[in-house]
């Protein structure tokens, strides 16, 4: 066809007919503009396509991740609830000086060595964001929502480190006067029943109340993060 048309704008530049020549390179430009702007078209929609498929990629992996996470969390809270309600009970036995069951008391106070520790293998989220990758989540409010998890997570890492240390300088020291730990029994009924001994599960019971908190707030942002995933999936497919 390019040959056709350069035979005939040559005849029409020997025979002298120089309107029709411009009339014909005129729209030979036009064809050639068209041209241009059908490839333009299709060179940003397959842009486009491979950037959705990115997101896509992106967006799949959170969820994964943030599915993984809800079900720690969820098994991190009911583990706190089981403490939490250890913790109550003994407290209870030392208030009514309660001598006769110790072995229970043995149970609870055994316990307060204990704390949680909430970790990751990694964060999707901070890996797109260090390497730029996070530009392909066109969502904000997906990314507010990440964001949000993230500063959940810091807030319980300090929560965690301060129940750690608070285990350490304090429990640990008192728990050790007063049991055995081969038998599980108590072995100094007169340092447990004292208010020094009982302020230890008060403070475990303060600490872990505010981390559950934190976690359940997660929780919260979790669910509602995975519902705006799976609509911004929806989204593309049908665009």
């Amino acid at each position: 066809m390019l040959i056709q048309f350069k035979k005939m704008r040559n005849a029409l530049i020997r025979d002298g007919k120089f309107g029709k020549y411009c009339l014909y390179a005129i729209g030979e430009i036009f064809l050639v503009v068209t041209g241009i702007l059908i490839a333009l078209q299709v060179n940003n929609y397959d842009l486009a396509q491979q950037k959705k498929a990115i997101e896509h990629h992106y967006l799949l992996t959170i969820k994964l991740q943030l599915s993984a996470d809800k079900e720690k969390l969820s098994a991190e809270i009911y583990g706190m609830n089981e403490r939490i309600d250890d913790y109550l009970v003994g407290m209870k036995l030392i208030n009514e000086n309660d001598q006769e069951n110790l072995e229970v008391l043995a149970s609870k106070v055994i316990r307060l060595l204990e704390y949680g520790d909430f970790r990751r293998q990694s964060s999707v989220f901070q890996t797109l964001v260090y390497s730029g990758e996070i530009k392909y989540v066109n969502s904000k409010e997906i990314i507010e929502n990440l964001q949000e998890i993230e500063r959940t997570y810091e807030i319980t890492e300090r929560l965690e480190n301060t129940q750690a240390n608070l285990v350490m300088i304090h429990a640990a020291p008192a728990v050790n006067k007063s049991m055995d730990f081969e038998s599980g029994k108590i072995i100094a009924p007169d340092i447990v029943f004292t208010t020094m001994f009982k302020n230890n599960f008060s403070i475990a019971i303060r600490l872990v109340q505010e981390k559950k908190s934190e976690f359940e707030h997660a929780l919260s942002v979790i669910d509602n993060t995975i519902k705006m995933i799976d609509s911004q999936i929806n989204k593309n497919e049908h665009n």
